[in-house]
């Protein structure tokens, strides 16, 4: 019989609302530094890079940590909402600071504040993302339910993402701030982390845990983290996303500048004006793509769903070559839809695939982790955007793209293109071969939620 849930709609609500905090975190400095530091301000891309992957590397070290801290709190508040409250208003402040890089001084100088403002951000983000993953895990118990919880998160970052992809215009606006990007990414920057702090402390007010005041054998960190990794489902899954992020993330930088100095020839405001048009059109085909990939999902295998939007998604990356064109510009709105379409399924099933991997992991210790499977998962990925974004950044400087008033030549294009390819193609590929092997089938997780019932009921009665 089909377990129903036991959440109102309204928390789901509220706890998907903090999407709009965690993609507006990740999106807006992604999509801006390089746009706003090394071509507002002449930063070296591989400065910019270093800033990235320190903070991201900071950032991934302390999930464990903050994960073993968040599954080990008993407190009248619970063992998340207390984080996700304190860490919301410390990563809104942090947030804004960023954007307050110094013009004057030297290029170190810029470098070290880019870095400290970082890092101290991403640690913020940690004490808030972490206990906020976890309590998305523990909301529902049904599979399908599971996978249907993670569109209320999914589909805010759509929503940013129209949002993000003008900002760039935005901070071009002569009539609000002279033309001047780095003054308008100031103004642009403050405004943002208000609305990190109003949406990524409302689930901390009206979301309640499952197992708020469980009481649990506590776990050394050390002990904590060697039990996660000998989950091969959970390092399949990792496996998976890792490959993603690699194709994901050393795309963002090289995509930058191929839309302003191939597509765009050097026109900043027409570079704007791309990511007015591709914001809207992204967002809209990712919600047509998550109604799809949840209808398919009740029917399919949820990793058979999972690698079909992988399949989608290398082909956005081998269209590019094709409608990256500075004859008609507005078709390099193209491949990041394609692409975005097929990473969609990753964003909607990887938490529902998690929150399985804890019931198993639950049969198998008698302890409930979200929060540690959280932070391996964080650790893993986000120690490979950092070697990611520091590699694309050195390809960048290799390659000659940094300064203020770049004349990159057509070879130098034409290697930024083919390498743009070649590299996520291939990682990509290797998401497909993780996700293959994949064990927890439907059937299994059904096996696996019966006997966990089957025990819960035995030690209630005890």
């Amino acid at each position: 019989m089909k377990q129903k849930s036991s959440v109102p709609t309204s928390q789901k609500v509220f706890w998907g609302l903090g999407g709009f905090a965690e993609n507006l975190s990740n999106n807006t400095l992604l999509s801006l530094a390089y746009l706003i530091f090394g071509v507002g301000m002449g930063i070296s891309p591989l400065y910019i890079g270093i800033a990235l992957s320190a903070s991201r590397i900071l950032d991934a070290v302390t999930d464990p940590i903050m994960g073993n801290i968040t599954d080990n709190t008993v407190s009248r508040w619970g063992r998340r909402r207390p984080y996700i409250f304190a860490g919301a208003i410390l990563m809104s402040l942090l947030f804004a600071s960023i954007w307050f890089t110094p013009r004057g001084g030297s290029e170190i100088s810029q470098a070290i504040y880019l870095i400290t403002t970082c890092s101290l951000f991403y640690v913020a983000f940690t004490v808030w993302v972490i206990p906020y993953s976890g309590l998305g895990l523990e909301m529902v118990t049904d599979y399908d339910e599971r996978t249907r919880l993670m569109t209320f998160r999914v589909i805010p970052s759509f929503i940013v993402g129209v949002l993000i992809a003008s900002l760039y215009a935005i901070t071009l606006k002569s009539e609000w701030w002279g033309g001047d990007e780095v003054v308008g990414a100031r103004y642009v920057g403050t405004i943002i982390a208000g609305l990190i702090l109003i949406t990524g402390i409302l689930p901390s007010i009206y979301c309640k845990e499952r197992y708020a005041q469980k009481k649990q054998e506590k776990i050394d960190l050390r002990s904590a983290i060697l039990f996660t990794l000998k989950d091969k489902a959970f390092l399949l899954l990792v496996g998976s996303v890792f490959f993603v992020f690699v194709a994901l993330f050393y795309m963002i930088p090289l995509l930058t500048y191929i839309n302003l100095y191939h597509v765009c020839e050097g026109d900043k405001i027409l570079t704007g004006r791309l990511g007015v048009f591709t914001g809207p059109s992204q967002a809209i085909t990712q919600i047509l793509a998550t109604a799809a990939i949840g209808f398919f999902a009740k029917y399919f295998d949820k990793k058979h769903v999972l690698i079909t939007g992988l399949l989608i998604g290398i082909l956005g990356y081998l269209s590019s070559w094709f409608l990256f064109t500075p004859g008609n510009p507005y078709l390099a709105i193209l491949p990041p839809v394609i692409i975005n379409i097929g990473l969609c399924a990753c964003w909607v099933l990887n938490g529902s695939f998690s929150a399985d991997i804890c019931d198993y992991d639950e049969l198998k210790t008698g302890r409930r982790r979200e929060g540690m499977y959280s932070a391996v998962f964080g650790f893993l990925n986000k120690a490979a955007i950092a070697l990611v974004m520091l590699v694309s950044s050195w390809v960048l400087v290799r390659l000659g793209f940094e300064g203020e008033d770049l004349q990159p030549t057509t070879q130098q294009l034409f290697t930024l293109r083919w390498t743009y390819i070649v590299i996520p193609t291939v990682s990509m590929i290797g998401a497909i071969l993780c996700m293959w092997h994949y064990p927890l089938t439907k059937k299994k997780v059904a096996e696996i939620q019966k006997e966990l019932e089957i025990r819960r009921s035995k030690t209630d009665s005890e």
